[in-house]
């Protein structure tokens, strides 16, 4: 949720997302943010100390560690991350480690073990790449909350499109009250809602024809633009590009 901060405006990109015709652009815009988020941990940015200095301490989730594994791009540059954030990871922990290995059986054992495993857990709450993510999304609703209710062609584009995944309409209309005021923000949150609803019954109906067209009695009839329409319903209910790290010790 974005409180009572002001954005810069992305009109660019919320208009190309809003003219997409996707089932939910802020999830593309998302997959965007992701890859550059990637590219750049890969590129040569990793060879600024300041840079380094920032995946030492924070690192990333382990859907973002998983990405940059696959990545072919620079495996020295992979080697590079790997080898400070392993060497800070182990300085980190190198009190508790031994504290487990002196401790004697029983309630010692216990209190050691639950020293490292609190350690470990906070070493992985943060998130660089999610934090980017998030910042750009931050700024994302806020463009989209902002047209809406300045700019009639946008407020006509986005009630002609397909909406957005149930993840990204709560961000969107927990987000409206700290953004317009009060008239205003009832206003938006009921426009997205219906838009939300005549999208998730569309959805509905284009998954069942998609069931019924295996039935032999309509193998011969169109697909109606159905045949993925079992992805696209689990995408709309779930979202498939989220920040899923907490943030909060990223600064």
């Amino acid at each position: 949720m974005i409180g009572k901060v002001k954005y810069k405006l992305e009109t660019i990109p919320v208009w190309d997302g809003v003219q997409s015709g996707s089932e939910c652009f802020l999830c593309d815009l998302m997959k965007e943010a992701e890859t550059h988020g990637v590219e750049f941990y890969l590129g040569s940015s990793v060879m600024n100390p300041e840079t380094r200095v920032r995946v030492n301490e924070y690192g990333f989730c382990n859907q973002h560690f998983q990405l940059i594994n696959k990545s072919t791009r620079s495996p020295q540059n992979m080697g590079l991350i790997c080898d400070t954030y392993l060497s800070e990871s182990r300085r980190k922990f190198e009190k508790a480690f031994n504290n487990i290995l002196a401790a004697k059986a029983g309630r010692k054992t216990v209190k050691a073990v639950e020293d490292l495993t609190s350690k470990i857990e906070e070493r992985e709450k943060g998130c660089l790449i999610c934090s980017q993510m998030k910042s750009r999304l931050d700024r994302y609703v806020y463009t989209i909350i902002c047209l809406w209710d300045s700019d009639n062609a946008f407020k006509e584009a986005l009630g002609e499109s397909k909406g957005f995944c149930l993840h990204h309409y709560e961000i969107l209309i927990k987000s409206a009250p700290g953004i317009l005021g009060a008239t205003e923000a009832n206003a938006f949150i009921k426009a997205i809602t219906e838009l939300e609803l005549k999208n998730l019954d569309r959805i509905a109906e284009e998954n069942l024809w998609l069931t019924q067209k295996y039935k032999s009695e309509n193998h011969d009839k169109p697909w109606r633009g159905c045949e993925d329409a079992q992805h696209r319903a689990i995408n709309k209910m779930v979202g498939n590009y989220r920040v899923i790290d907490p943030l909060s010790k990223i600064k």
